[in-house]
């Protein structure tokens, strides 16, 4: 069953997926429209500002992952959610997968923000610190214990500046404000690249032995091209300066495997309390009877199928439809399977079943 993507109702582009396209593509000619004409700068409304900037506003915390940079940008971003979006959405459904990807796209932010703050925190507090009393001794400080290489050498005229003419304060402390807002509105994050690692975290835990081709030539599980680009995004994001948000695509990835998780369980854990309840209000001595109802259960759904199984499953493997033949021999292996544990549940009691085979049979009443 692990082996096999479910196909009822599959679409090439579903309809979450295809709706995140046109919405991005619109925003993005948009952008540029706008900035060619002058009408204005959407980046700066739309484009997600540091939390603390006079630019900030509440609505980019969803707006910025609509945004891109230029056309490579947002090609590869929805090249990369069509392709592990559109598998993700018809495995789980459109409400869901959109719930993940704008919360995976919110995680990403916050995650890239807290390690700004944790940055430029040093320099802000000096700032402040002077704004709040101005005066020599408090710029004088500021100079010294500033590490932005950016403003020391300003910062060292300023306060030579002060030295020989004290009445500038006033005017240094309004120099100083601008300077600081505008090294707060310096931090802008758009671009949907947060929730696209959620997603590509979400596709190597539901399908991890499916093979990614890396640059359409090198053929690697989901699971381990997903180690491997967490771990590139880590280390990149530690040691280099290149103006890419490393920490914001980790920042997609831990609220993915958080959300999934979370999910999980409580999926699991609704599945285990209907049985009960089902079990306990049959009034049954033993299990047999939810068994039989089960199995009248699955019996009914297999009924409304269509008899052309290649039609609603593909190998997760080889990304091919199944043949009838290959189809019939998984489903014979999972009847053999789940015909076994409902044996066991009538012999012993639902919870002599063990955790693998709890989630064998959870999986197998979601098809």
């Amino acid at each position: 069953m692990d082996n096999q993507i479910r196909m009822g109702g599959f679409k090439i582009l579903p309809e979450g997926v295809k709706n995140l396209l046109i919405i991005n593509v619109l925003v993005f000619l948009a952008t540029y429209v706008f900035q060619k004409t002058g009408i204005c700068d959407l980046e700066k409304w739309l484009g997600l500002h540091y939390f603390g900037a006079p630019d900030f506003h509440i609505w980019q915390i969803i707006t910025y992952m609509f945004m891109h940079a230029n056309f490579e940008h947002i090609f590869f971003n929805m090249f990369a959610l069509w392709m592990f979006g559109s598998a993700i959405e018809n495995h789980w459904g459109t409400k869901r997968f959109l719930i993940y990807y704008i919360i995976t796209g919110i995680g990403a932010a916050l995650v890239h923000y807290v390690i700004i703050f944790f940055q430029i925190h040093p320099t802000i507090a000096l700032f402040n610190q002077f704004l709040d009393n101005p005066s020599l001794d408090t710029f004088r400080y500021l100079v010294e214990n500033n590490k932005d290489v950016r403003l020391k050498d300003m910062f060292a005229n300023n306060l030579l500046c002060l030295q020989q003419n004290p009445g500038s304060l006033d005017e240094l402390v309004y120099i100083t404000a601008n300077v600081k807002d505008q090294l707060l509105n310096s931090f802008t994050i758009v671009g949907a690249s947060g929730a696209v690692y959620g997603l590509l975290l979400a596709f190597g835990m539901l399908f991890p032995n499916d093979r990614i081709y890396l640059y359409f030539l090198l053929p690697i599980k989901a699971k381990w091209f997903v180690v491997i680009f967490g771990a590139i995004e880590l280390i990149t994001g530690l040691t280099a300066v290149d103006g890419i948000a490393h920490f914001a695509h980790l920042g997609g990835m831990l609220f993915g495997i958080i959300l999934i998780l979370l999910w999980r369980k409580t999926d699991r854990n609704t599945y285990y309390y209907h049985y009960d309840d089902y079990y306990n209000s049959n009034g049954d001595d033993n299990d047999s009877g939810v068994v039989s109802k089960f199995r009248a259960k699955m019996a009914a759904r297999k009924a409304q199928r269509t008899s052309s199984a290649s039609k609603y499953y593909v190998s997760s493997e080889s990304g091919r439809p199944l043949s009838d033949e290959e189809y019939n021999a998984r489903k014979a292996d999972e009847k053999l399977h789940i015909d076994a544990i409902l044996d066991k549940i009538s012999a012993k009691g639902y919870d002599s079943l063990t955790a693998e085979e709890k989630d064998f049979l959870f999986k197998y009443s979601q098809k």
